[in-house]
């Protein structure tokens, strides 16, 4: 949905996906819930130095061009409006992926790999010369994504002083992590057990052990998307503090206060996990590609783009993953 105007009469664009537009032709569609959002607002254009007075400091947000209403079965919103009762909030957490720690999973170009199997796994760290590009599906202790949720901001210290005023006291922790991921093609999550955990040392260097992940199956929440399932990841207490001798942020990458911090991995549908002398997965054909050489030469690859998207628990802070799944189809 979007809204065409906001002079006057508010005038709202709806846009039916087509699943609605099946229930609406079955006489059976009916709105329960709604969700807000900005992604299309940049607040850095707010100027409080416009010469014409503060009427005009929001003048350039006002006239933003507002994103035409998505018909994609799942689109979803980046950056959802939320309610918060508190009116003493001064900072809000954010959830961002951490490319910087070891064994951290990293996107190659917009895009995370996930090997379906060991011998793609094998062709992906060789085109890629690492294995920070490659993930491997249902793997407890290799590499694996890492995501921080906290006040990026300049403004506060990350001390444990300011996470306990600004974080803690404020029940703005995320002890749990919610991921939303396509049933189609992920089967299982990989999740970081209790005993994880994530800091530095009083010298200022990393002290971080998220492994072994252990396999978390989907609850019973409504999904948020169709075909979609819902996984918690456990939030675990993220100790990276301020240090005079080496920067809190060459670990982390939130600038001030951290809450907390997760690590997964996924177990892709068994389907789409046969080795190249398996049968491959209609699935491929259906959702994806098949018999593709994506790195050129004469290597070929069956794959499917998916999106995971992570929330905070309490936060309500979110992030997406877009995934690759790859599969090595032979030569």
């Amino acid at each position: 949905m979007a809204f065409l105007d906001n002079s006057g009469d508010i005038i709202l664009d709806a846009v039916l996906t087509n699943l609605g537009r099946k229930r609406l032709a079955q006489g059976s569609f009916t709105i329960s819930k709604f969700a807000l959002g900005d992604d299309e607002i940049d607040y850095g254009l707010f100027n409080r130095d416009h010469p014409s007075g503060s009427a005009y400091f929001d003048l350039e947000i006002m006239q933003t061009p507002v994103l035409e209403a998505f018909t994609s079965t799942n689109a979803n919103i980046n950056y959802g409006l939320t309610s918060h009762t508190r009116t003493d909030l001064l900072y809000l957490p954010v959830l961002k992926p951490n490319h910087q720690v070891s064994n951290n999973g990293a996107p190659t170009g917009s895009v995370y790999y996930l090997a379906a199997n060991s011998e793609t796994a094998n062709k992906l760290r060789t085109y890629h010369s690492s294995s920070k590009y490659v993930l491997e599906q249902n793997q407890p202790a290799d590499t694996m994504i890492f995501v921080e949720s906290g006040l990026d901001t300049t403004n506060l210290v990350g001390d444990a002083s300011n996470r306990s005023s600004y974080i803690v006291n404020m029940n703005l922790l995320d002890s749990v992590y919610n991921v939303y991921a396509d049933g189609r093609f992920i089967a299982g999550l990989m999740a970081p057990r209790a005993s994880a955990y994530f800091r530095n040392t009083s010298a200022g260097s990393a002290d971080i052990n998220m492994s072994p992940l252990r396999r978390v199956n989907a609850t019973s929440a409504t999904p948020v998307l169709e075909n979609y399932r819902t996984y918690n990841a456990a939030g675990i207490t993220n100790a990276v503090t301020y240090n005079s001798t080496i920067a809190a942020t060459t670990i982390s990458v939130i600038a001030g206060p951290r809450g907390t911090v997760t690590s997964m991995n996924f177990v892709v549908d068994n389907q789409l996990a046969a080795t190249s002398g398996g049968a491959r997965s209609i699935k491929y054909d259906k959702y994806g590609f098949y018999n593709k050489a994506l790195f050129g030469g004469s290597d070929l690859f069956d794959y499917i783009d998916t999106t995971v998207y992570v929330e905070g628990g309490v936060s309500s802070g979110r992030i997406q993953l877009p995934l690759r799944i790859v599969r090595y189809a032979g030569t």
